[in-house]
């Protein structure tokens, strides 16, 4: 009888390595989602201190502010859809989460012998 693909993907790295992957491309997602943002507050809060005093900026979101935000919901679905995709394929290849089965992969990678 043939091994199903689930079987095929739990018995080989190739299922790990994409969960791996998949977190990675997640938290680079969410870095690249959260630097314009972070970037744009800390830039007024320099100014204020530079300054002693309270910025000025615009009530209306210039074309900059929008390209900003456009771009940080862009990484932000990207990150949730890789988010989403380790963990739907963490659950379908070992029943649970993206973490606990790298978690419990790593413990069996390291009881084998590779001779």
């Amino acid at each position: 009888m043939r091994p199903s693909l689930r079987e095929i993907l739990a018995d080989t790295h190739i299922a790990a390595v994409a969960i791996a992957v998949l977190l990675l491309w997640t938290l680079d997602g969410a870095f690249h989602a959260l630097w314009g943002p972070l970037s744009s507050v800390a830039g007024f809060v320099f100014t204020g201190v530079v300054i002693l005093d309270i910025p000025y900026f615009s009530p209306v979101l210039s074309r900059a502010d929008r390209l900003i935000v456009v771009t940080t919901l862009l990484y932000l679905s990207s990150a949730v859809i890789s988010l989403s995709a380790a963990w739907l394929l963490s659950r379908w290849v070992f029943g649970v989460g993206p973490l606990c089965s790298l978690s419990a992969y790593r413990t069996r990678l390291t009881r084998r012998s590779h001779v």
